[in-house]
Formats: C-alpha cells, sequence, structure tokens
C-alpha cells in the first residue's frame, strides 16, 4: 500500500476507513465517520481537504494560519494547507475527503482559504465524482491525479489567483523516450518516482512531466505501469503464471496486479490469457 494511504490509516484508529490510492500514492480519497476528538495536525508536504457530509458541529482549530473557530455544517469542506501545524478540536461527523502530495503536485497560494470553512458546488461535485468512479473501480490511470489536478486550479481560483497560461510544452523526442522506456525495462519490478525518471533525461520534474504527457498522453506513473503491463503480457503469453509474472513486476498482491491490467488493457490477466489461447 502506498506510504501516504498507509499513513491515513494509522491515523483514522481501529475503525478503518474507505481508501482509494493513486497508482503513484500522491493522492488518496477516503470516506470515514469521525468521532469527535482532538489533537494535532498538520504535514509539511501535504494539503487535506475534507468535506463534511452528514454530522458536524462546532470546530476549533489553532494553526500557524491562525484561528478558525465556526460551526462545520454539511457541504463545507476545510482546507488544511502543507506545513500548517497546530491543534483541532473536531465534531463527530462523516467525512469525504481527499489528500494530495504537494512534492507531486505544488499547489497556488491558498492562504485564504485555510482561515475558514469554504463552500462550493464546483469543488463538492468534483470530489463526489472522483468517489463515485474510484468506488466503481471505473477509474482510467491517471484520473486521481488528474482530479487533483482540478481540485487545485479551482482552490486556486477561489483564492483569487490567476492562471497564467503555461508557455507551450515540447513532447519528448522519440530519442528520449525510448532511453525512458529502455530505463524502466532495466528497473523491471523496481518502484520508480518522477524525479527519478526525469534526472534519466537530465531534465526538471515538472518539465518532464508535461513533456511525457505532450508526447504520451500519460501522467509519468501511468506510463511506467502501461510498460511494465506490456512486459506482463509477453511473460504471461510465453507461459509464465500470473502470480509469478505479478511478483516479477513489483506487485506482492497478485489483485492489484490484475486491477492494473486491466485499467491498461481493458480486461484481466486471466481473460486475456483465455482469449489469447481462443486466438
Amino acid at each position: 500500500m502506498p506510504a501516504l494511504a498507509d499513513q491515513l490509516l494509522q491515523e483514522t484508529g481501529p475503525q478503518a476507513p474507505a481508501i482509494h490510492a493513486s497508482d503513484d500514492g500522491t493522492v488518496v480519497l477516503l470516506r470515514h465517520r469521525f468521532d469527535a476528538g482532538e489533537g494535532v495536525m498538520g504535514h509539511p508536504h501535504q494539503l487535506r481537504l475534507g468535506m463534511a457530509v452528514a454530522g458536524g458541529g462546532p470546530l476549533l482549530q489553532r494553526t500557524l494560519n491562525g484561528t478558525l473557530q465556526s460551526s462545520w455544517r454539511p457541504g463545507q469542506f476545510n482546507l488544511v494547507l502543507p506545513g500548517d501545524c497546530g491543534s483541532y478540536a473536531s465534531p463527530a461527523l462523516d467525512l469525504l475527503g481527499i489528500v494530495i502530495d504537494t512534492r507531486a503536485y505544488p499547489p497556488h497560494t491558498l492562504q485564504p482559504l485555510a482561515a475558514r470553512l469554504q463552500r462550493d458546488p464546483v469543488v463538492a461535485s468534483v470530489l463526489q465524482a472522483l468517489w463515485c468512479t474510484a468506488q466503481a473501480d471505473a477509474c482510467l490511470p491517471g484520473f486521481l491525479e488528474h482530479g487533483a489536478q482540478v481540485l487545485l486550479h479551482r482552490l486556486g481560483q477561489l483564492a483569487g489567483q490567476r492562471r497564467k497560461l503555461p508557455a507551450p510544452t515540447r513532447a519528448l523526442s522519440a530519442r528520449r523516450l525510448q532511453h525512458l522506456q529502455d530505463y524502466i525495462d532495466a528497473q523491471h519490478g523496481q518502484p520508480l518516482v518522477v524525479a527519478q525518471l526525469a534526472a534519466v533525461l537530465q531534465m526538471e520534474p515538472s518539465t518532464f512531466s508535461r513533456a511525457l504527457r505532450a508526447a504520451t498522453g500519460l501522467a509519468p506513473y501511468a506510463f511506467v505501469v502501461q510498460r511494465r503491463m506490456q512486459q506482463a503480457r509477453a511473460a504471461l503469453a510465453q507461459g509464465c503464471s500470473v502470480t509469478e509474472v505479478a511478483l516479477a513486476s513489483g506487485y506482492a498482491n497478485p489483485s492489484k496486479f490484475s486491477a492494473a491490467f486491466r485499467r491498461v488493457f481493458g480486461c484481466t490477466p486471466s481473460a486475456w490469457l483465455a482469449q489469447a489461447h481462443a486466438r
């Protein structure tokens, strides 16, 4: 399980929340019933957005951004910015939330939103859409990551930030793309992060991510998964078992490997093997 999702499971106590994480672990959705409680809050690299969907009551937060004291009602969301540490006293409520690793997705300047509870139909709709899609196991590669970017853009709008048009992105050349594929193949089954992939091509991570998406339509982790599933399909065709291929691809859990395979090829490894034998 990605470290971010594992951390959230530890924080929520004995009753585990429902969680969906992006393939690279940088975005986590959760739905949970929180009891009233108090404690410390804040993380140096995480943006946390929680929307009350039921319950609610008095909320008190004291952080570096100041004091927030208000009644938390369904439909309102609370935003905790990266590095905004402090303490909280929260009511009992059902919460639908998202946690974003800001090392992968640097946010706009969002301090104006941290001083009070917010309500916005766009944020609520995007959160609900992400949750319903993840629950239905209908997420395409990069879906949660793209949803996080949509939310960050909307939060920037709410904070009064004018969106600057990005400079045109030059796609990775065929030579660089082949070099990247060769590196991924050589690291078969090993975990890879964006900074590591960017360093292979001597590029900044953000520039690399945009250039890769311009060339392939995929975010870095989705590209790695697609490449490894292509290798996995070749290994299956050569007679390796699903469990063997899953382990060789870096998946300790064959069911997670099967889910990744299905997202790339539209069917499970077993179904693909049956179709291949039929052909």
